[in-house]
C-alpha cells in the first residue's frame, strides 16, 4: 500500500541498501503513517566499521505540531531499525493519548458549564 502523501528521503552512509531493503523500510514507515498523518520522513542509516555496535539510524518525521524524531544503534540494519520504529511508535501513542486526555478534559470543562442550573451569584454577593 502506497502512500504518495508521505515523502521519503533516505540517505544511507557506509552501505549498500538494496531494493528489498528499501521496500521493507518503507513499509514500516507506511504503518506509521496509518497511526498518525505524515507529511515526509527523512532516514539516515550508517555503517560504520569500526564501530560497536556498526549499526546506526536516525529518522525524522514531519507531523502536524511538534516534529518525532527517533536514534537507535546496534549490531544488525534489521535490529536497528525496529528499534527505531518501535520508539517512533512509543512517541505516536503517547501524543495521541496526551492529545485525547486533553479533548477530554476540555469536554468535561464545557460540561460542567452547561450543566449548571443555578442562579448567577456576583463575587462578594
Amino acid at each position: 500500500m502506497k502512500n504518495s502523501l508521505m515523502n521519503i528521503q533516505f540517505r544511507t552512509r557506509g552501505l549498500n541498501a538494496s531494493a528489498s531493503l528499501r521496500i521493507w523500510l518503507e513499509q514500516e514507515l507506511e504503518r506509521l503513517h496509518s497511526l498518525m498523518p505524515v507529511s515526509a520522513a527523512h532516514v539516515r542509516l550508517e555503517r560504520q566499521q569500526d564501530a560497536s555496535p556498526s549499526f546506526q539510524a536516525y529518522v525524522h518525521l514531519s507531523v502536524s505540531g511538534p516534529d518525532i524524531h527517533a536514534t537507535a544503534s546496534d549490531h544488525t540494519i534489521q535490529t536497528v531499525w525496529l528499534k527505531v520504529i518501535k520508539n517512533l511508535k512509543r512517541q505516536i501513542a503517547g501524543r495521541k493519548s496526551k492529545q485525547e486526555t486533553q479533548h477530554k478534559r476540555a469536554g468535561q470543562l464545557r460540561g460542567v458549564g452547561s450543566r449548571w442550573s443555578g442562579p448567577v451569584v456576583a463575587p462578594g454577593g
